[in-house]
């Protein structure tokens, strides 16, 4: 049986995700039961990175890491999964050298197949704006974990529920849209990559 990380930033989207696993609270920010540990870091790369590698330092460490949580989308229908494909720094550009990648986080990423598999950036704010023309998605936290998986040589999935399209102002208003804002519905593609 697959040791299993799950990772959430906001303690709204991983509630959801714990009761309807029947995870049991251990402290403030974690979750466990059996080989599932679900860990809330905070939003953004830095807090997903210190609680990340603090868990990861104080535990086991595990076979699979599963990011799961909202997310704005160039194109996507709001309220839709989507399964990131690779991760991206969105700050990240050296001109004339490298632009959204580094020399680690570089991996392909676990995949559901019968989701649409798409990209994502990972920004130090809320995006509203890009040049980025593709079909993509940006978060606030995945792009840490690729590179600390790629650290620790753990394999990596993500699953975003699109929140938005680069509309701040549509995102609080999505707040309220049990279809848009629920995470319950993620447990049926955990199940699907931890099994």
């Amino acid at each position: 049986m697959k040791n299993v990380l799950l990772h959430c930033a906001m303690k709204k989207e991983a509630l959801q995700i714990a009761e309807k696993l029947g995870l049991l609270k251990v402290s403030e920010n974690l979750y466990h039961l059996d080989n599932i540990s679900l860990l809330i870091s905070g939003i953004g790369k830095q807090k997903t990175a210190i609680e990340v590698v603090k868990y990861l330092e104080n535990n086991n460490l595990p076979d699979l890491i599963i990011n799961i949580g909202y997310a704005g989308s160039s194109n996507q229908q709001i309220g839709t999964w989507v399964s990131i494909n690779k991760s991206y720094n969105l700050e990240w550009e050296i001109p004339g050298e490298e632009k959204y990648s580094m020399d680690v986080g570089n991996q392909d990423l676990v995949v559901i197949p019968e989701l649409k598999s798409l990209p994502c950036y990972s920004a130090e704010s809320f995006v509203t704006q890009t040049s980025i023309k593709d079909d993509v998605i940006f978060d606030m936290e995945l792009h840490s974990l690729a590179i600390i998986c790629d650290m620790y040589n753990i394999k990596l999935a993500s699953l975003k529920k699109v929140s938005d399209n680069l509309n701040i102002k549509d995102y609080y208003k999505n707040i309220d849209m049990k279809s848009v804002m629920e995470l319950e519905s993620s447990v049926e593609y955990i199940k699907k990559l931890v099994l």
